[in-house]
């Protein structure tokens, strides 16, 4: 009877406990955004290939594991793979140190091995077949998903803290954020400019900086002012109220820091599902 396969959701959970970790804390140890980290734990979405051997390795299971608790290789592949570790005479863990030393994404430093160890008679040609149809499977399936056609980027600026601000925060983020799904991105475009908006009515600041960040999985949004009044949400009303009111509705974080020059609110948006 196969062994019981524990998901890697109750893994990462279970190993998070283990350290006494919040979600932000272990997405920071695996270089990763707290809402990459959530879905992982929640199995709504499944890490990219980029982040395996940093999960495995906090873990502490070899890559065939990881591999098959996140239902990335089939049962057969992952005795495909435990054959040619014995057949090669290492641990999983020691083919996995190895493997990692080869230069280029982990489908390159897989393939690399597989032909050092054909060279060396470590394992059948038979052996190498399969794990190169593993290989070509697992990265055909986790190739990135065309539809996603933002790039990474990055912006900062001070404006003047006029009514001219607004516009300008929105132009930053259209031209910063070209190709992020269409829901976010208007959700971005509002909430900037009720933050700038906010700044130039409320914060008697001489200047407004605008601050975006977009990589792979987040869009994140700083805005700062010389402001030094106490910032928390409310409940909107004729006066107003609706900027942090909004943000807490719709961002996926947010949050205020005080600085000596003032203070930034920042948000978050997931890029992802």
């Amino acid at each position: 009877m196969a062994a019981e396969i524990i998901p890697l959701g109750t893994q990462l959970r279970e190993r998070r406990a283990e350290l006494g970790l919040s979600q932000a804390q272990a997405a920071r140890e695996l270089d990763v955004a707290r809402t990459a980290y959530r879905l992982w734990e929640m199995e709504a979405a499944r890490p990219a290939p980029d982040r395996w051997r940093a999960i495995a390795s906090w873990l502490g299971i070899s890559m065939t594991a990881m591999l098959r608790a996140g239902e990335l290789l089939s049962e057969q592949e992952a005795v495909d793979a435990d054959d040619a570790v014995v057949a090669a005479g290492l641990s999983a863990i020691d083919w996995d140190e190895q493997s990692a030393n080869a230069p280029g994404d982990f489908f390159s430093q897989e393939r690399s091995m597989i032909a050092d160890q054909i060279r060396t008679g470590g394992i059948s040609a038979t052996q190498a077949t399969n794990l190169r149809g593993a290989l070509d499977r697992l990265q055909h399936s986790t190739a990135a998903d065309p539809s996603r056609i933002w790039y990474p980027g990055q912006f900062r600026k001070r404006y003047v803290c006029d009514d001219l601000a607004p516009s300008l925060a929105r132009a930053a983020i259209t031209t910063t954020a070209v190709g992020i799904p269409t829901e976010v991105f208007h959700n971005a475009l509002l909430l900037t400019s009720e933050l700038v908006t906010n700044s130039f009515k409320h914060s008697g600041s001489r200047w407004v900086e605008l601050g975006i960040v977009v990589d792979a999985e987040q869009l994140r949004v700083e805005v700062s002012d010389e402001g030094t009044a106490t910032v928390r949400a409310r409940t909107p009303d004729l006066e107003g109220g609706w900027g942090l009111a909004l943000v807490a509705e719709v961002a996926t974080r947010w949050g205020v820091e005080r600085e000596p020059e003032g203070k930034t609110i920042w948000f978050e948006l997931a890029l992802t599902p």
